[in-house]
């Protein structure tokens, strides 16, 4: 489904499409924007909602899953700018001074990861961005630049500065050094 074909399907069925083959990967990317899977669950369902309304101007000029990443990484960003953002971290930031099983919780999500994503998920959003989309996406630069809307240069120039503060993190001993060296 890309390109001209576009027009063969409906919009329940490119959503559909569009949920089975890129489902997971939106969901992942989303996670590592807003780090919640509830707030990742309901940015994904505003993505799927979003494409709906939004079919009819899918041209095909971009791959069906860059223009699909385009629109999850827009609507993350427009969460991590709005007043409920911030009012959530206030909330969690509480929540941990009153609940200390809160904070256990927190804990054992963030052992979950394994070190080189977690000093990922710490790196700025601009160059958290191109990592994950590098290779848990699997996206070439050029991908990137045209689901964020960055010039390509823009997104070389993070990738390079994400590796020097991944490197920097792992001469301060916070990772494993052999883990950027892969």
């Amino acid at each position: 489904m890309s390109g001209h074909t576009q027009t063969h399907y409906t919009r329940e069925e490119a959503v559909e499409y569009i949920m089975n083959q890129y489902g997971e990967s939106l969901k992942r990317t989303i996670f590592t924007y807003v780090k919640n899977h509830h707030t990742t669950d309901d940015i994904f369902q505003d993505v799927l909602l979003q494409i709906y309304r939004k079919w009819d101007r899918f041209n095909g000029d971009s791959q069906l899953k860059t223009w699909a990443m385009r629109i999850a990484i827009n609507r993350c960003k427009d969460y991590l700018r709005s007043p409920i953002h911030r009012i959530k971290i206030a909330t969690d930031k509480w929540r941990e001074q009153k609940d200390p099983n809160y904070t256990e919780q927190k804990v054992v999500q963030k052992e979950q990861w394994d070190e080189i994503a977690e000093a990922i998920l710490h790196l700025p959003i601009k160059y958290r961005e191109v990592m994950i989309l590098t290779f848990q996406q699997d996206m070439t630069q050029k991908q990137i630049a045209e689901a964020t809307g960055t010039p390509l240069s823009t997104i070389k120039t993070r990738m390079q500065r994400a590796r020097q503060l991944l490197r920097e993190k792992a001469d301060e001993g916070g990772i494993d050094p052999w883990i950027i060296n892969k």
